[in-house]
C-alpha cells in the first residue's frame, strides 16, 4: 500500500483547550514543575534548618580549631586543621545555616567557656554582658568577632531532610550523647560528676594508697614542678583562678592518671595538664619502700 505524503487529513478541534498554543504552554509548565518543586522544597529545608538551628548552640565531635572548617559528609574533615581545648573550640553559637549547591553551610561564633563556682560552664561573653565599663566592652567586642564558617558535603544538590540530618549528625554531637565519649581522658572525672555517671578508675595491676593520718604512708615530696604556661586566650581576656585536679604519684615519683576535678576554663585546665605531667616527686613511702598515692593539686594561674 502507497501512502501518499502530499495529502493528510486533519481535525481541527472545536474547544480552545486543544489548541496548538495551549498544548505548547501546557508542556512548558508541566516541564517546570520538577524544578518548581525543588526549590520549594530545598526552601522549605532552608526555613525548617534556621528554625531548629539559628541561636543554638552545637558542639563538635572533634575540637577544631580555625575559621573556616569543610566535612565528608560521614563527618571527617578535609584539609587540616588542629584540635584545641574543647572550652575553646568544641562549641559554637549557629549564627546562620543554609543550603549551597552540595553543602551545608553553618556560620557561626564560637563559645569560649569558663566556669562558676559550682563547676557548671558557662559562656565568657555572657559573663562580660553582665559587667559595665570599657575593659568589659572591649572584652565583649572581642568575644562576639570569634567566627567559624563550616561547611558540611551532601550527597547531592537536593538533599533530603535525613542526608541534611545525618551529615550535621555526623560533625556535632547530639543531646543525647555523652561528652564523656569524645573529651580527652583527664576530662572524664569531671564529665562523669555532671552527668551522674560513674567514674571507672584508671585500671591499674597495682595497689594505690592514700595518704591519710595513721596510714603508715608518707606524702610524696615535690622536686621539680614547673608552671604552666598562660593560654593566649585567658590572657587576651584577663581570665585568672585555680585548676584542680587528682593525679597518681607513682612509685618511681612520676605523675600519671591526671584528672579535672574543678576546671577554670579558655584553655587554662590543659595547660595545667600539660605542665603537672611533667612534674617529678621523691615518692611515697609505706615500710621503708615507694608506692603509688593519689594526690590533689591546685595551678593557680594569675596575671601580675
Amino acid at each position: 500500500m502507497r501512502l501518499n505524503t502530499h495529502k493528510s487529513i486533519s481535525v481541527r478541534p472545536r474547544h480552545p483547550l486543544f489548541s496548538r498554543q495551549y498544548v505548547t504552554a501546557l508542556l512548558f509548565v508541566v516541564l517546570l514543575l520538577p524544578l518548581r518543586f525543588a526549590w520549594a522544597g530545598k526552601s522549605d529545608l532552608d526555613k525548617q534548618l534556621k528554625s531548629d538551628y539559628s541561636g543554638k548552640t552545637l558542639t563538635l565531635r572533634r575540637f577544631y580549631s580555625g575559621e573556616h572548617l569543610k566535612f565528608r559528609s560521614d563527618g571527617r574533615l578535609q584539609g587540616d586543621a588542629p584540635i584545641g581545648p574543647w572550652t575553646l573550640d568544641g562549641q559554637i553559637e549557629v549564627e546562620d545555616v543554609h543550603l549551597h549547591r552540595t553543602q551545608l553551610v553553618i556560620k557561626g561564633r564560637r563559645i569560649y567557656l569558663s566556669f562558676d563556682s559550682q563547676r557548671k560552664s558557662q559562656d565568657k561573653s555572657m559573663t562580660t554582658n553582665n559587667n559595665h565599663g570599657k575593659p568589659f566592652k572591649g572584652l565583649e567586642k572581642t568575644l562576639s568577632s570569634i567566627q567559624v564558617e563550616i561547611e558540611i558535603e551532601l550527597p547531592d544538590d537536593k538533599p533530603d531532610p535525613k542526608d541534611v540530618s545525618s551529615a550535621i549528625q555526623a560533625v556535632f554531637v547530639s543531646g543525647s550523647e555523652s561528652m564523656l565519649d569524645i573529651v580527652p581522658s583527664y576530662w572524664r572525672a569531671y564529665f562523669a560528676k555532671q552527668e551522674g555517671r560513674p567514674q571507672s578508675p584508671p585500671e591499674s595491676k597495682e595497689l594505690v594508697y592514700n595518704v591519710k593520718p595513721k596510714s603508715g604512708v608518707t606524702a610524696p615530696h615535690p622536686i621539680h614542678t614547673p608552671d604552666p604556661e598562660y593560654s593566649p586566650e585567658a590572657r587576651k581576656l584577663k581570665h585568672q583562678g585555680t585548676v584542680v585536679m587528682s593525679l597518681v604519684v607513682d612509685a618511681s615519683g612520676a605523675a600519671r592518671d591526671l584528672q579535672i576535678q574543678r576546671p577554670l576554663g579558655l584553655g587554662l585546665d590543659e595547660m595545667a595538664v600539660e605542665a603537672v605531667s611533667g612534674w617529678k616527686f621523691d615518692p611515697a613511702q609505706k615500710d621503708g619502700k615507694p608506692v603509688p598515692v593519689v594526690l590533689y593539686v591546685e595551678v593557680n594561674f594569675h596575671l601580675y
